[in-house]
C-alpha cells in the first residue's frame, strides 16, 4: 500500500475520545471530502422542524462556518476555546444551543446511576466529551432507532456514533443535518482528526454502530 498524505496524517493523530487510529484501516479512514450532491440548500429549515431541530441545525450551520479545527485535550469547565474541539463537541455544542446541556445532564445521570457507566471517578470537565458515556446516556435517555440504509429513519438532529476500528466500540460521533448526498442518505455534521467540523456525505461510509434520537418521549426531536 501506498501511504499518500492523509494516511500519514492519520498515523499520527489520535481519533475523538482518545482511540488511536489504527493504520490498517487507512484507506476506509481517508479525510472527509465535503457533500457535493445536495438537494437544496443545507441547513433549511422548513416548517415541519421542532424548536429544537432548527436550533441544533443553526448551530452545525454556525460550527462549519467557524472553522474550529480538530484539536484534543482536557480543559477546565469541560468546553475547548471556540475555534477548537473535538467529534464530541459538535454534539454538546450543538444541543447545548437548543437548551439540552448534556454535560449537566450526563453528570446527573452518572451520579444517580454510576454502576451504568463505570467510572471510577466522575469528572464533569471530560465525561461527556467520551463516545463511551454518551452511548449509555443516549441508551437510557435516548429512543434507539435502526441504522440500515433500508430501515433507518434518519432526521435532522438524530445522533450517530461509528466504528471506526471495527471492534464493536464506538469512537466517533456526528448528527445528521438536513442535506442530502448523491446517493439520497442524509448528510452529517461531524470533526475529524486534521480537519474543521465540516458537513459530509460520510454517513455510511463508515460503520455505523448506533443511532439515537433525543429525547426518547418525543417520537421525533
Amino acid at each position: 500500500m501506498t501511504l499518500n498524505k492523509n494516511h500519514i496524517i492519520l498515523a499520527g493523530l489520535v481519533v475523538c475520545c482518545g482511540t488511536a487510529a489504527v493504520l490498517r484501516y487507512a484507506p476506509l479512514l481517508a479525510l472527509p471530502h465535503n457533500v457535493q450532491s445536495v438537494k437544496g440548500p443545507a441547513f433549511v429549515q422548513t416548517e415541519r422542524f421542532t424548536a429544537l431541530q432548527k436550533a441544533v441545525l443553526g448551530d452545525l450551520d454556525r460550527q462549519c462556518r467557524s472553522k474550529i479545527w480538530y484539536q484534543d485535550g482536557y480543559y477546565s469547565g469541560g468546553e475547548p476555546p471556540p475555534k477548537i474541539g473535538v467529534c464530541t463537541d459538535v454534539v454538546v455544542r450543538s444541543y447545548r444551543a437548543a437548551g439540552v446541556d448534556l454535560q449537566k445532564l450526563l453528570q446527573q445521570d452518572i451520579a444517580q446511576s454510576p454502576s451504568s457507566y463505570h467510572v471510577p471517578r466522575p469528572d464533569p470537565n471530560i465525561d461527556h466529551r467520551r463516545c463511551r458515556n454518551l452511548v449509555v446516556f443516549f441508551k437510557r435517555h435516548g429512543k434507539e432507532l435502526a441504522t440500515e440504509r433500508s430501515k433507518a429513519d434518519w432526521e435532522p438532529g438524530d445522533i450517530v456514533f461509528w466504528d471506526t476500528r471495527a471492534d464493536g466500540r464506538p469512537d466517533h460521533i456526528g448528527v445528521i443535518a438536513n442535506g442530502t448526498d448523491g446517493d439520497g442518505n442524509p448528510t452529517v455534521v461531524h470533526h475529524w482528526p486534521g480537519t474543521y467540523v465540516t458537513e459530509t456525505d460520510w454517513l455510511y461510509r463508515l460503520p455505523v454502530l448506533y443511532h439515537f434520537r433525543y429525547p426518547a418521549a418525543s417520537g421525533r426531536i
